[in-house]
């Protein structure tokens, strides 16, 4: 259990270092995409001459964030999920069993995406946005890695659910470990002022 230990802990590390990476690039790519439609706006009815690159500028930035925050996405579970057949289950090892079924199957899926996306990247030299002026594989570009990122995320879920179908008390800790509590808001103090 060391070696596995070992290489859940080095998958966390990787994980932890693409959701700081990918959360921070998709916060600047928001601010663009915003101070983007800010500009346009003020061109088209301040100056009325619209600029024609911005619509296209941002669509390829949101494209960006969507593949960008798609591994961040999956490891933190947010995700559209049933809750009500999981709080059933209350982490044993059936669920533990249905998590790895469940992994095992967004990493097909991850992997055919993966060869879908690198075609699309490839033909995407051939095409170029009209507005920009550039090829259409600087937009696709994004999409491989994020297969392979989501990948990543997948293995480390499945070796953590893995290790719950035979010993779900340690799984459960350690998934306790990686969700963040909610800090209990203080108590309101009774005249406004501090004691």
């Amino acid at each position: 259990m060391t070696a596995l230990n070992r290489i859940l802990d080095l998958l966390a590390k990787i994980n932890d270092g693409v959701e700081k990476l990918a959360v921070n690039f998709a916060w600047v790519m928001l601010f663009a995409i915003t101070t983007l439609n800010i500009v346009q706006v003020f061109y088209r009815y301040v100056l009325n001459n619209a600029l024609s690159w911005t619509e296209e500028a941002s669509l390829w930035m949101m494209v960006w964030i969507s593949f960008l925050i798609l591994p961040v996405a999956y490891r933190k579970g947010l995700n559209i999920s049933m809750m009500l057949f999981r709080n059933m289950l209350k982490r044993n090892r059936v669920e533990y069993i249905i998590r790895c079924l469940l992994h095992l199957i967004v990493m097909l899926i991850a992997l055919v995406c993966l060869h879908q996306a690198w075609q699309m990247y490839r033909g995407g030299h051939r095409l170029e946005l009209p507005a920009l002026e550039v090829s259409k594989a600087w937009v696709y570009i994004v999409m491989p890695p994020a297969w392979v990122l989501l990948t990543l995320a997948v293995i480390e879920g499945l070796v953590i659910d893995a290790m719950g179908i035979f010993n779900p008390a340690t799984a459960r800790d350690r998934e306790d470990l990686a969700t963040p509590t909610e800090a209990a808001p203080e108590p309101a103090v009774e005249g406004g002022g501090q004691p």
